[in-house]
């Protein structure tokens, strides 16, 4: 990406170098310079508001050959402020305070009523701010996934929206909106194993799978905001065997069809968690039902996009997501095999117990370095907003 020096290009600009600064820091001025073509003047403009808001700081000295000039480094400052992850899952909800780099500082969970949810949440927000000593003016935003596995994809992120309206102005901060696996994604693209890769694909394996694709290092939200829908694909998993019938990836590798074959649709998603070990003598049988599905899966993803690696996670139990991810190979051939690689085809995500809530927490982050990602930001109109808020979001 490219930046502009025209005058009114300022927000742009001032997103390409954090950007700059988050995903590839620390680096100094001169490579910022490189790597956007803005001039010395607008950079040094920029970096000293970034500055002055202690949204970056300066860490070090890089030398350089011969008699060149040091250059200081630059990098995010991850205490600059804090973001509110928030994640809803039908009922349950979990509720996290972050650093600026996806550091959790405290979380909890709860259980609600559909009629309480948001007073629900936002009075839980403020008590994990009371217990954690952090004034709410330094929260740059709260990040916002729901899940409601009842609905079509559609009526689902409809649904999300109107909560995401409604927790906007409720919890008094701008709310950026999500899918698990876009989260989880934006954590990787930022501070994870994808800092330095170019495009991949995240799956996650929930009650549905979804799927995010990033390329030329932006998550691609589809022309309406909603995207990823892998479990939809339909898939034959061997036309060959006497009992094969065609189906959606869902009804054979989601934590949905887990549910079926455990014969517990009403557990909760922690009790289904904590079910996902080797004593249970069932999980054997989704795991044979679920790999050559997810086999012809990842075959299409590379066919179509030739990512640069698939990172699969989910809302899983390590043994599981590791159990499964052994039985997926050899792969079935695809164009992605070819050439030479920097990553593996597909590649385990780690801390996967905790991910999706490190995802959720850099959605406000990512709604700031992506102009794409304002589109997932709710800020209430009569909001006043921060100095660091007003810095990076657009009025």
């Amino acid at each position: 990406m490219k930046g502009s020096n025209a005058k009114q290009s300022k927000l742009l600009n001032l997103r390409l170098v954090l950007s700059q600064i988050v995903t590839l820091g620390p680096l100094s001025r001169a490579d910022i310079a490189r790597n956007t073509q803005l001039t010395k003047q607008t950079i040094t403009n920029i970096v000293d508001a970034l500055l002055t808001h202690n949204l970056v700081s300066e860490t070090g000295i890089k030398k350089v050959a011969g008699a060149g000039k040091p250059s200081t480094m630059l990098c995010l400052n991850p205490n600059a402020g804090y973001t509110l992850a928030i994640r809803v899952i039908e009922n349950d909800y979990e509720i996290g305070l972050f650093k600026l780099n996806g550091h959790c500082i405290n979380k909890s969970s709860h259980t609600s009523q559909a009629m309480t949810l948001i007073q629900d949440i936002c009075a839980y927000s403020e008590q994990l701010l009371h217990d954690s000593s952090i004034d709410k003016s330094s929260i740059l935003g709260a990040g916002l996934i729901v899940q409601n596995n009842q609905l079509a994809p559609l009526d689902a992120h409809q649904f999300a929206k109107d909560i995401q309206t409604t927790l906007a102005s409720k919890i008094r901060l701008p709310v950026a909106l999500s899918n698990c696996a876009s989260a989880c994604a934006s954590y990787q693209l930022l501070f994870g194993e994808a800092r330095e890769l170019d495009s991949f694909v995240y799956a996650h394996i929930g009650e549905r799978i979804e799927a995010a694709t990033v390329y030329e290092r932006k998550v691609l939200l589809g022309q309406n905001g909603i995207t990823g829908a892998l479990g939809e694909l339909f898939i034959t998993p061997d036309l060959t065997a006497k009992k094969s019938t065609p189906g959606r990836l869902n009804d054979f590798s989601s934590l949905g069809a887990l549910r079926k074959v455990l014969k517990q649709p009403q557990c909760s998603h922690q009790a289904l968690i904590a079910q996902q070990n080797s004593d249970n003598k069932k999980i054997p049988l989704w795991l044979t039902q679920a790999q050559e599905p997810l086999r012809v899966a990842i075959h299409t993803i590379e066919s179509l996009l030739n990512p640069q690696t698939i990172i699969i996670g989910g809302d899983t139990s390590d043994w599981l997501l590791d159990s499964l991810l052994s039985q997926l190979r050899p792969f079935i051939p695809s164009i992605s095999q070819h050439g030479e690689r920097k990553v593996i085809r597909v590649i385990k995500a780690p801390d996967v117990a905790n991910i999706a809530l490190k995802g959720c927490s850099t959605l406000p982050l990512q709604a700031a370095l992506d102009p794409n990602s304002t589109n997932t930001l709710e800020i209430t109109p009569q909001l006043a907003l921060s100095e660091l808020q007003t810095l990076i979001y657009p009025s």
